[in-house]
C-alpha cells in the first residue's frame, strides 16, 4: 500500500480507535508517542519529491511522457523509457503509481532493468493517480471525477494506454507486467474481452489479485469499512483517498521519514498490512518511496475493495440504485466475473508472507485458471505484499527470469 496510509493508520492507533487497536492486538500505543515525536525526515537523496521522469533522467535514461484519452474523458499520463524493441506494459498497484517501477537504484528496478535489457518500457498510471488526475470536462474538485473503481480503469484505461502504445509503436501486441491491483485489472479485461485478449502476448502477474475474501491484516478492516471510513470521511475528504497533502507528508515523515532505520511506529503498521517483515525493504529509499506514495485513487474504489472483501466474490461494484448500476453495467445487477474464459499464456509470482494477494485466496486464481494457459506458477518464500515492486531481491527472483522468459 503506502507509507501515507501507515501515517493515517498511525494517527488513527494512536488516537485510540479501539477498532485498529483491537486488529492489531497491542497494547495502548501512547507511549510509543516518544519514538515517533523526535523523528524527522532526513535524507539528501535529490530523488525526493522528483517526479518519475525525473528520477529516469537522473540516472541517465531517455525518457518520453504520453497522454492518452479514455472514453469516458479521464487523461492518462505514461512514462515511456524508449530503450529497445521489445515492447513491455508495467502497471502499478493500489494507491500507486509509475514511480514503482523505478523507485530502487536501477540495478534493482523493473524499469531500468527491462531497459538495458533491450525493452522499450512502458509504466501506466491509473485514473485518478499524481500523473492521471484530469479530464476532458470535469475537475478534481467535482464529485463526478471521483465516482470511479477499479472496474472503470479495467473497462476505460487498459484499452486506452495499451491502444497508445500500440498505435505509437506499429505493434499488434505487447508483453505485460501487473502488480496487485495490476493484476485485478488485467484478469478482469481478459476474461471479458477477447479482441483486447490478442493484444497481450503474455502476462506476468505479480501478487495476482482477484478475490480478497482471506486477506489478513490491518486491511481486512476493509470488510468492516465504515466505521474507518466515517472517521476518515469526518478528517479527509469523500472524494479522493488519500490525496497528497501537506499534513499528510507531515504525518508520513514523522511516521516513517527515517534515512538509514525504519521507524518502528511506521514498520508496525507497514508490515500490518502487507505481510510480515521479510528483510527486503530497502529502508534507505523509504524517504523516496514517501515523496512517490500514495499517487491517490477514489474512496469509491476502496470501498469497492471492501465490498470483495465482504462477499468474497470477483464482482464489479454496487452503485447502490439500479439506475446507477444501469448506467455502468447494463443492467440493474452487478457483474460477477470469470477468470476461467482467460486464454492469455499467463505466470504467476506469488508470494508465502502476502497478506493481500493472500495464499488461499491465490489459489482460486490457480484452481479456475486452465493449465494450458498458466505457463509458470512461482512460488516466492519470504515474499509480502510490497516485495514485488520494493523488495531487493526482485531483481534476482523476478525481474531477470522474466526477462530471460521474453527472450526464450
Amino acid at each position: 500500500m503506502s507509507s501515507h496510509v501507515v501515517a493515517v493508520l498511525v494517527l488513527v492507533t494512536v488516537a485510540g480507535s479501539d477498532g485498529i487497536l483491537n486488529l492489531l492486538n497491542l497494547p495502548i500505543l501512547n507511549p510509543l508517542l516518544d519514538l515517533l515525536l523526535p523523528l524527522q525526515l532526513s535524507s539528501n537523496d535529490p530523488e525526493i519529491f522528483m517526479s518519475t521522469p525525473e528520477i529516469i533522467e537522473r540516472w541517465g535514461y531517455p525518457v518520453q511522457t504520453v497522454q492518452t484519452n479514455t472514453t469516458d474523458g479521464y487523461i492518462l499520463t505514461m512514462h515511456r523509457i524508449p530503450y529497445g524493441k521489445a515492447f513491455v506494459f508495467f502497471q502499478h498497484g493500489l494507491l500507486c503509481s509509475s514511480s514503482d517501477w523505478i523507485i530502487n537504484l536501477p540495478n534493482q528496478s523493473a524499469g531500468f532493468m527491462f531497459a538495458d535489457a533491450g525493452f522499450d518500457v512502458w509504466l501506466g498510471n491509473m485514473r485518478g493517480n499524481t500523473y492521471s488526475k484530469a479530464h476532458t470536462t470535469l475537475n478534481t474538485s467535482s464529485h463526478q471525477f471521483w465516482e470511479f473503481t477499479w472496474d472503470d480503469m479495467m473497462r476505460h484505461d487498459l484499452d486506452a494506454m495499451i491502444d497508445k502504445v500500440l498505435a505509437m509503436t506499429g505493434q499488434s501486441a505487447l508483453y505485460y507486467v501487473g502488480h496487485s491491483q495490476g493484476t485485478l485489472t488485467m484478469f478482469t479485461k481478459l476474461s471479458i474481452d477477447q479482441l483486447f485478449a490478442k493484444k497481450i502476448k503474455k502476462f506476468f502477474a505479480l501478487a495476482p489479485v482477484v478475490k480478497l475474501k482471506n486477506i489478513k491484516g490491518l486491511l481486512r478492516a476493509v470488510g468492516d469499512i465504515n466505521p474507518l471510513l466515517s472517521l476518515y470521511y469526518n478528517n479527509f475528504g469523500q472524494d479522493e483517498f488519500l490525496p497528497s497533502s501537506a499534513f499528510l507528508d507531515l504525518a508520513a515523515q514523522y511516521g516513517c521519514g527515517l534515512e538509514t532505520n525504519l521507524n518502528p511506529i511506521c514498520k508496525l503498521v507497514m508490515f500490518s498490512i502487507g505481510g510480515p517483515d521479510t528483510r527486503q525493504f530497502n529502508s534507505s529509499r523509504v524517504p523516496v518511496i514517501i515523496s512517490q506514495t500514495p499517487a491517490g485513487t477514489s474512496s469509491t474504489n476502496f470501498i469497492h475493495l471492501g465490498q470483495m472483501v465482504t462477499s468474497g466474490k470477483h464482482e464489479g461494484y454496487n452503485w447502490g440504485s439500479d439506475a446507477k448500476n444501469i448506467q455502468h453495467y447494463n443492467s440493474t445487477l452487478i457483474p460477477i466475473y470469470n477468470i476461467s474464459t482467460v486464454n492469455v499464456p499467463t505466470y504467476l509470482f506469488t508470494g508465502d508472507k502476502d497478506w493481500l494477494a493472500n495464499p488461499t485466496d491465490v489459489q482460486y486464481i490457480r484452481s479456475n485458471l486452465s493449465s494450458e494457459i498458466v505457463i509458470l506458477d512461482q512460488r516466492l518464500l519470504g515474499y509480502n505484499h510490497y516485495d514485488f515492486t520494493w523488495g531487493l531481491k526482485a531483481a534476482d527472483d523476478i525481474y531477470k527470469p522474466i526477462i530471460k522468459i521474453i527472450y526464450d
